[in-house]
């Protein structure tokens, strides 16, 4: 058995591999991190190693102190992986878009891919057929542009994403969300439409936890991929691991 720990901005997920399939996941706030690996570790006690994912970095020292001595690795561009990239610097490179694009290229051989993750961000990331990570996108998400009006403008309201509303907003409230989720919508299309025409045929991707905010013509048109990061890690383990 192995463990994969996606570790967020607001939530860590952990999921529990046996056989390169999924046997148990969960998600827990960060504040929770600590007794649920407790848990996981008693319970699944033939977990022989780990790999991590993480994009937070505040208590990374104590995550590695709770984890020994179970052996472990971090996701990073240093570890072999399954694709090329022209980004610079590499290093800079998130984990979870290495992640991201490590199943892109063992799931989708031979395809010109975009991978769109929604998540705090949302990341675009392209992958063309020949196995090169040309770049991409870093955009707000949901709860990000909600904060950022919120915070900047002192008379806009804290607001949670919800997607009842009318394309016309008849209030503050109503336009904040059409605001939020129709500039996310048009983002997305626009920017699909533009590497169409440079990476054709493209194949879209999308995963995180906001996509099922997304309208159903995305979900219905498009592959969506929910443990897609995961599975990403989980080969970079079994690839990795001494």
């Amino acid at each position: 058995m192995r463990l994969v720990i996606d570790l967020g901005n607001t939530q860590i997920k952990y999921y529990v591999f046996e056989n390169d399939q999924i046997k148990d996941s969960f998600t827990v706030f960060i504040d929770e991190w600590r007794n649920k690996l407790i848990r996981i570790k008693g319970d699944y006690p033939l977990i022989e190693n780990c790999i991590i994912s993480d994009v937070n970095g505040t208590f990374t020292k104590d995550l590695k102190r709770a984890l020994t001595p179970l052996p472990f690795i971090f996701c990073s561009i240093e570890l072999k992986i399954p694709f090329k990239t022209i980004y610079e610097p590499k290093s800079k490179l998130g984990s979870d878009r290495i992640a991201l694009l490590s199943a892109c290229a063992i799931e989708y051989p031979n395809k010109n891919i975009l991978v769109i993750d929604l998540g705090s961000c949302i990341t675009y990331d392209i992958l063309d057929k020949k196995g090169l990570h040309h770049g991409g996108v870093i955009s707000p998400g949901y709860y990000m542009r909600y904060k950022a009006m919120h915070k900047f403008s002192s008379m806009l309201p804290s607001l949670e994403p919800d997607n009842n509303f009318n394309l016309l907003g008849t209030n503050t409230e109503s336009a904040m969300h059409v605001g939020v989720s129709e500039g996310i919508n048009s983002e997305i299309i626009g920017l699909i439409t533009k590497y169409e025409k440079k990476f054709d045929p493209l194949t879209v991707i999308f995963t995180g936890g906001d996509t099922e905010r997304l309208p159903k013509p995305f979900k219905n048109s498009i592959f969506a991929q929910p443990n897609f990061l995961a599975k990403g890690l989980n080969y970079l383990l079994v690839n990795n691991i001494n």
